[in-house]
């Protein structure tokens, strides 16, 4: 069971190429916001007729040639950004339409059960939310859609969706997708994660494959790393105003990664084991309840994550010089 997409979309402003096969497995589907992740579900969907190429499902054409199978045959279990019900229904008319299945394993399955009376006018954004993502499941589709399916959702109740997503797409086991904006969302609801940037998949991949060998800078900072391109020779990684020491032997064209993590702040020149140091300026921090993000400008502009113990030590704040290090450890080099 696969769904094999080789497409191309365009409109005056924008254009998307995908090629990409799914088979019964959960990927998640990341990009900057226009990048064209909601259009490719909604022509996975038929739901843009301008689209070109073809869309194969377990042997049989959705698209090809020119000739489109419409959505209400394609078996398609899909959730808008926006829930669409239908407000004259309620919540377990809502969830059986389209489908002779009973709804009840879906309304238990999502916690809808007490609201199955209600009609959406009644819901909150949340409920009205998850009575979409139940009325998706309850077709038996061969295929689900999802479109930020935890954006209406409180941050509390999310991580309780999420579960109940996954233990959905666990039952069903089919190629599913699922856009998201959020890191953490990708890599615990994705089997697999693609990347889209500017209408063109950039990466396709596992979370680890994506952690390790980021392709961009945006797949970089979607999982928490610095990323550089530069040149290692003999002498050094040339890296922009810089020339970066690495424990790596690799030569020649390459793109640099450094994590957050690894990167040290000082109030003078580092001496002993490290031997990356040069002067920055902090030019912006991002805190939380335990760790402080840290962007300093300088020959090579870098992401710094510390405790906030550790920023108290270097006694720094925005604007204020600092001396970076980097181990040369920890200065990872993959060819490009």
């Amino acid at each position: 069971m696969t769904l094999e997409v080789d497409i191309e979309f365009e409109r005056s402003d924008f254009a998307l190429r995908v090629q990409t096969a799914i088979g019964p497995e959960t990927v998640a589907v990341v990009g900057p916001n226009g990048a064209g992740k909601s259009t490719l579900l909604r022509c996975i969907a038929g739901l843009e007729p301008e689209a070109r190429g073809q869309i194969v499902f377990d042997g049989r054409p959705w698209l090809r040639g020119g000739v489109s199978v419409p959505t209400e045959l394609r078996s398609i279990g899909m959730v808008f950004q926006d829930d669409l019900l239908l407000p004259h229904l309620d919540v377990a008319s809502n969830v059986a339409l389209g489908t002779t299945e009973n709804p009840e394993i879906w309304l238990k399955r999502f916690d809808l059960a007490d609201l199955r009376d209600r009609y959406p006018t009644h819901l909150s954004g949340g409920e009205r939310q998850r009575t979409a993502i139940a009325r998706a499941f309850a077709r038996n589709p061969d295929v689900v859609l999802l479109d930020e399916p935890l954006s209406a959702v409180d941050v509390e109740r999310r991580p309780v969706l999420r579960k109940q997503i996954q233990d959905a797409l666990a039952v069903l086991r089919v190629p599913a997708l699922v856009v998201t904006h959020d890191p953490a969302e990708s890599a615990t609801i994705g089997e697999r994660i693609v990347v889209i940037e500017q209408g063109a998949v950039t990466q396709d991949g596992t979370v680890d494959a994506l952690t390790t060998r980021p392709r961009t800078t945006y797949v970089a900072e979607l999982v928490g790393l610095n990323l550089y391109v530069g040149t290692a020779t003999e002498e050094g990684v040339f890296v922009r105003d810089a020339v970066l020491s690495s424990a790596d032997s690799i030569r020649g064209p390459v793109y640099v990664t450094i994590h957050p993590r690894a990167v040290s702040l000082h109030t003078r020149k580092p001496e002993g084991s490290p031997r990356n140091a040069w002067m920055g300026a902090i030019a912006s921090s991002d805190t939380s309840f335990d760790l402080a993000r840290l962007r300093i400008a300088g020959p090579i502009d870098i992401t710094a994550t510390v405790t906030h113990a550790g920023l108290a030590a270097v006694g720094a704040t925005v604007g204020d010089q600092v001396w970076v290090s980097v181990k040369a450890s920890e200065v990872r080099l993959q060819h490009r």
